[in-house]
């Protein structure tokens, strides 16, 4: 069975659309429109040809990058210098921590942010704790697998990390 994926992208009056030709053995499909409507309709296709793809779906965390954005809107703000925290949230450190971190994420996976990754200093200015309070914290954070060090001074969120603070977010927001 031969697998071929042709992924073209083209602007049509300013907007972007995504064209996906697919062949799977004989079987040959197109999709076309926006991002998310070409995904959803391919896993829709693939899921009924292949139905244990839709199984390993219900069991796979895979982050939605759309859906945290619209989560996190009222709550972090992604700037070129990196995320900004509502101010007005009285957060622990642990939760503050997980959430520029989230920002990081989210900004470079939108190519506002170079890194995804702060630094001790980055996350006591982000999110108004002490640099004590942070260092204290990010053991805990790596330990519970939430944070990891990605090199000398500079830490990231982790997929378990992203879920979790999913998690917090709708506490936060009451959702």
């Amino acid at each position: 069975m031969r697998y071929y994926l042709k992924l073209n992208q083209r602007g049509r009056s300013g907007l972007s659309a995504v064209k996906v030709h697919l062949e799977i053995g004989d079987m040959k499909v197109n999709f076309e429109g926006s991002s998310e409507q070409v995904f959803d309709s391919l896993l829709r296709f693939i899921s009924q040809i292949c139905p244990n793809i839709e199984l390993l779906r219900r069991i796979m965390y895979t982050p939605d990058l759309a859906k945290i954005i619209n989560n996190i809107s009222g709550l972090v703000e992604i700037s070129s210098s990196g995320p900004i925290i509502n101010p007005s949230l009285e957060l622990s450190a642990k939760n503050a921590i997980c959430l520029a971190l989230l920002g990081a994420y989210v900004g470079s996976r939108i190519g506002k942010l170079s890194k995804d990754t702060l630094s001790v200093g980055e996350l006591s200015r982000l999110t108004g704790k002490a640099k004590k309070t942070v260092t204290n914290e990010l053991p805990k954070l790596i330990e519970g697998g939430l944070v990891e060090r990605a090199s000398e001074g500079e830490y990231k969120i982790t997929e378990l990390g992203v879920r979790r603070t999913e998690e917090i977010i709708k506490v936060i927001k009451g959702i």
